[in-house]
Formats: structure tokens, C-alpha cells, sequence
């Protein structure tokens, strides 16, 4: 393998690696990229069994060929090179030359042979789905997964077709962690094709969110038995879907609320932001006391003290005083971006569901606390 190629594409193509790779591998293999180099192209993929990047960056290639070298330690010295050309090249016992200006390495790698076994894409179906919405949605859903690998139904993203009320389809990403929930949609072109109830996986989630780097550019997803792929012309996100049920989201949606809540975000979420810090690092905990005018919010904490916040609010139906994790709010505000927070309520100890009068495409309920 002899090849020349762009510094900033070097360490672009391993900087993607780097979440994918294992950190704590059960073989050195998984620590390891596997660089392929043809045509006019250097193929850089990374696995950890359960998921798999594949992706191609244009080099100029005198001659082909493969090897594995460990992944950290590659994309360190890729960053560390000044010059704009990296010269790389395989040398006898499974070793990669790396050459940049004055700056020369060799680091040890293994035969591509013994770099584990890529999967292959099994599309019975193909969607496509703008980057910005396929961003938007991750974004907007992925906090709301359980990060406890052992409450299987809850540890994934529930993928689902839906049909809007003019006819329209569109992709929905559900996540709860059983104290919240949130749901996100996206128009899409071509067939939805999973078919058994399986999950999306948090960690390919999270990963896919960083690959999006364009609003416009077209995502491919295919759906095969147990896996999914996620695909631009140039670059392969291969996951390995999680057998899980996922609970019937639907049962927990309040129908129609008493109490419509309107408040500006800006106003809102710095209210908040003041407020979470007194309120409990246990729980968390703050108080709402949603009056005709406003929207008071307050914490006390036994070690630091109390904070209250006033917030101008629009409220259809009588005042309610309750309870919530503060921080399930903030995660939403963080994800979203509409102007005005609309807040529905049916009683103290019912679920609260924020929507965008702006949007019809996204969802959240947030399960309230009991205050003493």
C-alpha cells in the first residue's frame, strides 16, 4: 500500500472511527481501523462488532493494498501533522509508514485478514430522508433512551410509518426511559421496510447524529431482517437492530387537556436554567405553579437554599401548582427550536405533554413528581 492524502481528510475519516471503535476491546482488532486502498480512493472502516462504518476518502494511490493499524493512536499523529499531504505507506511486518513534512512514523498494525469480519447491507427496503430531518429527529428523541442496557424495550429508538391526517407518510422515532418520552417525525420518499419490532440502538443513534454534516444531502435507509443501514453516496453506517419490545407508547398520550400552557422560549428556558441550580441533584426537583398570567417556577434545597423565577405565560383553563424534573425540560429546550413552548395538562399527577404551536411533528410527555 502506497498513497498520498489531504491531512484534513485523514483526520476526518479517523475522527469518525473514533466512536465506533471499542475503547476496551475483548480482541486488539476492534481497537483497529482497516484501511483498503484503490483506484483513486483510501477505504477507512471501523467496527465493534455490533456496528460498522465504512467510508471513502479521495487519495492518490500508487499502489494498492490493506492493513489495520490501532485507531487512537493513528488519529493522534494525524493531528499532529502540519503539512497539508500525508504520505502513507505499508512496510514489511505489518507496519505503516507515515510521512508529513519533517514528521515521520511508524507504527505497528496487523494483517488485514485478522480485522473482524464487516457486515454485509441486507436491504429488503430503501427510504431516503434529508439530512436535516434525519438530524432533527436523533437529536430531538435520542435523550429520552434509557441508558440502562438492562431494561430491554427501553434501551432503543422505536422506528415506525405513520400516515398525517391529509394523507401524508412520514418516519417516527419514539424513546422513553419510562419517565419521559419523546417523538419525532420526518417526511421521507421510498418504502418503509422494517418489519419485526426491533430497535435502534443508542450508541448507532448518537453515531449518526456526528456523520450528518449536511442539511441537504440525501440518507438512504435499508432495513434487513435484524440490521439497518444508513447510507450516502460515500460513506456506510451498518447497526445491528435490538430484539426489544417496545411499549405501547400510544397508552400514555393524555387525550384532550384541561390547561394550555403558552411560554416564550427564551424567557423560559433562562428561567429554568437559574432555577435548576438550587433544585436537588437527587431528583432534581421543581415546583410550577401555572397561574392565568405567568408561570412560576421555585426549588429549595436543604444545603444551598431556594430560587424563585417568574416566566410571562398565556393559560387556557384554571391554575394548576405541580411538579417535575426540571432537567427532562431542559433536554427538550436544548433539542428544539421553536419560539413559543406550549405546555398541556390535565391535573397535578397527570403526564404534561409540550408541543410547537409552529409544527406538528414532534412530541414530548414528561411525567410529573410528587411534591411533599
Amino acid at each position: 500500500m502506497d498513497l498520498y492524502i489531504d491531512r484534513d481528510e485523514l483526520i476526518r475519516a479517523l475522527g469518525r472511527a473514533q466512536g465506533i471503535v471499542e475503547r476496551r476491546p475483548t480482541t486488539q482488532a476492534l481497537a483497529h481501523v482497516l484501511l483498503v486502498a484503490r483506484g483513486n480512493s483510501l477505504d477507512v472502516s471501523a467496527t465493534d462488532s455490533a456496528l460498522a462504518l465504512v467510508a471513502t476518502y479521495p487519495a492518490r494511490v500508487e499502489e494498492p493494498g490493506e492493513l489495520t493499524v490501532d485507531a487512537s493512536h493513528f488519529f493522534q499523529i494525524a493531528r499532529s501533522l502540519a503539512d497539508p499531504t500525508v504520505h502513507l505507506q505499508s512496510r514489511p511486518g505489518n507496519r505503516l509508514a507515515i510521512k508529513c513534512g519533517s514528521a515521520e512514523f511508524q507504527i505497528n498494525g496487523m494483517a488485514a485478514e485478522e480485522f473482524p469480519p464487516l457486515p454485509t447491507k441486507e436491504e429488503r427496503a430503501v427510504l431516503t430522508v434529508r439530512g436535516g430531518d434525519l438530524r432533527r429527529v436523533i437529536e430531538e428523541t435520542s435523550f429520552s433512551i434509557s441508558p440502562d442496557d438492562t431494561r430491554y424495550g427501553l434501551n432503543g429508538a422505536h422506528l415506525e410509518e405513520m400516515t398525517t391526517t391529509d394523507g401524508a407518510t412520514r418516519v417516527r422515532l419514539v424513546t422513553t426511559d419510562g419517565s419521559r418520552l419523546s417523538l419525532s417525525e420526518a417526511a421521507f420518499e421510498g418504502t418503509f421496510g422494517m418489519g419485526r419490532s426491533m430497535l435502534v440502538p443508542r450508541k448507532a443513534l448518537g453515531e449518526l447524529r456526528k456523520l450528518v454534516e449536511s442539511d441537504n444531502e440525501t440518507w438512504s435507509v435499508g432495513f434487513g431482517e435484524r440490521s439497518a443501514s444508513f447510507s450516502t453516496p460515500t460513506m456506510t453506517l451498518m447497526v445491528r437492530l435490538v430484539d426489544g419490545e417496545f411499549p405501547n407508547y400510544r397508552q400514555v398520550l393524555p387525550g384532550a387537556s384541561r390547561r394550555t400552557i403558552r411560554v416564550p422560549r427564551e424567557a423560559f428556558t433562562a428561567a429554568i436554567k437559574r432555577v435548576s441550580i438550587v433544585a436537588s441533584d437527587r431528583n432534581h426537583s421543581v415546583r410550577f405553579a401555572f397561574e392565568p398570567d405567568q408561570v412560576v417556577l421555585s426549588a429549595e434545597n436543604v444545603d444551598l437554599g431556594n430560587a424563585r423565577e417568574t416566566v410571562p405565560a398565556e393559560l387556557d383553563g384554571e391554575p394548576l401548582f405541580t411538579g417535575f424534573n426540571v432537567k427532562y425540560f431542559q433536554d427538550i429546550l436544548s433539542a428544539t427550536r421553536s419560539e413559543i413552548i406550549q405546555l398541556e395538562l390535565v391535573d397535578v399527577l397527570d403526564p404534561c405533554i409540550v408541543r410547537f404551536p409552529d409544527r406538528d411533528d414532534a412530541l414530548f410527555v414528561v411525567m410529573p413528581m410528587r411534591l411533599d
